[in-house]
């Protein structure tokens, strides 16, 4: 799993083994989509199906379209996007969508920037929705309820996906700590000035309300 089949250079070690642990997180059952739900949701972001085929997942044609359109053009996600999600859904259900379809397209956008073949779906597990969901959450600066804190807490509403979200953060970006760090630099990898490069190019280009 995760051979990178295409790529030119080496990846690293630590991107494999959470990317690894993120693909086994999709299979399982989320806090209000099974494990199924999850994976043919990600199939149709990926085959450019998704609002065609919300309704047949148990979702909104709203969610749907939020789901394709952070996958494929998240420069076109704004508040009434997802607000119309919300309207026909639920806060819980909506970040849940946008957490896995998230991290699901960082992680197809470093094969396809390695130019690597997409690692395949895997199979869902068994099981029904667990209905874990934090309370006392509200939005923000932001269009779904979140705490006090930066970006990598952004969906914190489900605790899983907030969990898994923070685990993937580190390794394509800086942990937290690592963040307070001037000099930081990863070896071999870029030091902190290109990183930090890399990711105001993207937000920028990406027209990240951030």
């Amino acid at each position: 799993m995760f051979s990178f089949v295409g790529a030119p250079v080496p990846v690293r070690d630590d991107l494999r083994f959470i990317y690894t642990a993120t693909w086994s997180h999709f299979a399982r059952p989320g806090a209000t989509l099974t494990g199924e739900q999850r994976l043919r949701l990600l199939a149709a972001v990926r085959n450019g199906t998704a609002e065609s085929d919300a309704p047949s997942l148990g979702l909104s044609v709203e969610a749907g379209q939020l789901a394709g359109l952070l996958y494929r053009d998240p420069i076109s996600v704004n508040g009434s996007t997802v607000r119309a999600a919300i309207d026909t859904e639920d806060d819980p259900l909506v970040v849940e969508v946008i957490a896995i379809v998230s991290m699901l397209a960082s992680i197809d956008g470093t094969h396809r920037a390695l130019g690597a073949e997409l690692e395949p779906l895997p199979e869902p597990e068994v099981g029904e929705p667990t209905g874990h969901i934090a309370s006392g959450l509200k939005p923000r600066r932001t269009h779904i309820p979140v705490p006090p804190g930066a970006i990598n807490v952004m969906f914190d509403l489900l605790p899983m996906e907030g969990a898994v979200f923070q685990t993937l953060f580190g390794p394509q970006y800086m942990t937290g700590w690592e963040m307070a760090l001037d000099t930081f630099a990863r070896s071999p990898g870029l030091n902190r000035a290109q990183m930090e490069l890399v990711s105001s190019r993207t937000s920028l280009h990406n027209e990240c309300f951030y």
